[in-house]
């Protein structure tokens, strides 16, 4: 066949338009080798084809573990640009990681899922109408993100942002203390949080977006959680591994979750500096509630909860009662998809129980990559940063915390009639330092508040249970109660007469807004 100069040209042209190029040179970024495995064009109509092109990427590893030697590194987290998309279909076979939809965008700010019908475990297949596309494990949160983020954070006059301590590679580990700074700080409860110990679990930080943006909002829920707490919040407890594009290891390896009970020569300086910020700031005493986030591959959401057996029944119920709470009027969670685990000193929670007891509740709560539980509601970063709000939501109601639009009221405020006990146990779930039970059928209960909003309330009582890993059916809830009027603003009564078989603990009144 003779071969013209045009037609070799026209080849030659074809082929390096056919080239897609691959990087990850930005913050975040990361991949591995690019392996090729074919390129055809397929005609789709008489006179149009679209060029076909399959590859084979494989996950970077995150740097061998020069402490848990043993341990094997990880190589989840994937963050990379393609040039030369243009009306080009694209397959991409990942190794060494575990996508079951992953993200993509097309200008590295706005991104999406693929398609079901464009992605399965490990695959994607998609044509592309752009020149650049950006694909990621998860919706990127980057330090430049968070940076800009904090800069919007802190001109809340409630909002001090403070540098702790330097990694390894001098990247500033943050400190967000948020509290209403003219109420005295002894009168209120203290919440250590941070999160990205592992750098690829991005849900975890959209969560803890939504939680700050809820306790910056220009509410009055917001304004009674900042006169009633301090929370101290770590954004990244691992910059470098954020920077670098890192899975579950800081720079050197480390896998910075269970290197809290190594020696001084073992200790990672990013472990160094949390561990000497928290013990500054609990030299008077101890906070009252520790918060790990992370992120599983499991599609459900979860908390870790310690054992009895590894801490104590008290300790337990406490644990258990946070989570319940946070599983109100909240489609995120449910009881049968808590987790146990011992208590176990290499992990931040264990250094937490051995320095403070059961004085500080310490849990890791864990968002999913994909979607959330039986209702395959699937991840983005406006429901994660919706579920952050019912996690606040959940720490006032643990702690007891009265609103303008929420109102709890425990035994203290009722009164009695008729023959009653009043029982404690710490395998019991329950509000404040009692519960009540009547003697026998048609006993009165009276609760009672000093002023109420005028105004149409949901009306709840905490149905208390037992305390156990498996979850106690119908019990540990608030059971609705019905609707209830108040004429105008002033003092609240709502009665019960029993049946001389329920548990009375807390009643709580939502306001239904107009």
């Amino acid at each position: 066949m003779k071969i013209t100069f045009f037609t070799v040209a026209l080849l030659l042209g074809m082929t390096i338009n056919a080239q897609v190029k691959f990087d990850a040179e930005f913050e975040s970024g990361s991949v591995g080798e690019i392996t090729q495995i074919d390129s055809v064009y397929v005609r789709v109509s008489e006179n149009d084809s679209i060029l076909h092109l399959s590859y084979i990427i494989e996950s970077r590893f995150d740097p061998k573990n020069p402490v848990d030697t043993a341990l094997p590194p990880s190589a989840r987290w994937f963050y990379f640009r393609m040039t030369g998309t243009k009306n080009k279909y694209v397959y991409l076979h990942f190794k060494h990681t575990d996508p079951l939809r992953a993200v993509y965008s097309y200008d590295n700010r706005h991104f999406e899922r693929f398609e079901a019908n464009e992605a399965e475990f490990r695959k994607i297949h998609k044509f592309f109408d752009v020149d650049t596309v950006y694909i990621a494990y998860f919706i990127p949160y980057t330090n430049s993100f968070l940076q800009n983020r904090i800069d919007s954070w802190k001109c809340h006059k409630h909002v001090t942002v403070n540098t702790f301590g330097y990694s390894l590679h001098k990247q500033p580990m943050q400190l967000i203390t948020i509290t209403d700074k003219a109420v005295i700080d002894e009168s209120k409860y203290r919440v250590w949080i941070h999160a990205r110990t592992h750098t690829s679990e991005t849900p975890g930080s959209w969560h803890l977006d939504g939680l700050i943006d809820a306790l910056l909002a220009d509410s009055k829920d917001a304004e009674a959680y900042r006169k009633h707490f301090i929370f101290y919040i770590v954004p990244f407890a691992n910059p470098d591994g954020v920077f670098e594009g890192l899975s579950r290891s800081n720079s050197t390896g480390v896998n910075q979750e269970i290197n809290w009970d190594r020696d001084e020569l073992q200790t990672v300086v990013e472990v160094k500096n949390l561990k000497q910020q928290i013990k500054e700031l609990t030299s008077d005493r101890a906070f009252d509630l520790v918060l790990n986030m992370h992120s599983q591959v499991a599609n459900s959401a979860t908390y870790w909860v310690h054992t009895a057996q590894t801490t104590n029944d008290k300790f337990l119920s406490r644990q258990l009662h946070l989570c319940y709470l946070n599983m109100f009027d909240n489609s995120y969670m449910s009881p049968a998809e808590l987790s146990f685990s011992q208590m176990a000193s290499r992990y931040p929670e264990g250094w937490i129980w051995n320095s403070f007891g059961d004085k500080t509740v310490a849990m890791t709560l864990e968002t999913p990559y994909t979607y959330f539980g039986a209702g395959n509601m699937w991840l983005n970063a406006e429901n994660l940063r919706d579920f952050g709000r019912t996690t606040l939501n959940a720490i006032a109601m643990y702690f007891g915390i009265c609103t303008p639009g929420r109102i709890i009221l425990d035994n203290e405020n009722a009164k009695t009639q008729g023959k009653w006990n009043e029982a404690k146990s710490d395998k019991m779930i329950y509000f404040g330092d009692n519960y009540l039970y009547p003697q026998k059928s048609g006993s009165k209960i009276t609760y009672r508040h000093k002023k109420v909003s005028a105004g149409k309330y949901k009306i709840y009582r905490w149905d208390a249970g037992e305390s156990g890993e498996t979850p106690v059916a119908d019990k540990n809830r608030w059971v609705s109660v019905g609707i209830y009027e108040q004429k105008k603003t002033s003092g609240f009564k709502y009665k019960f007469k029993t049946d001389g078989k329920e548990i009375f603990d807390a009643l709580m009144l939502i306001k239904i807004e107009d």
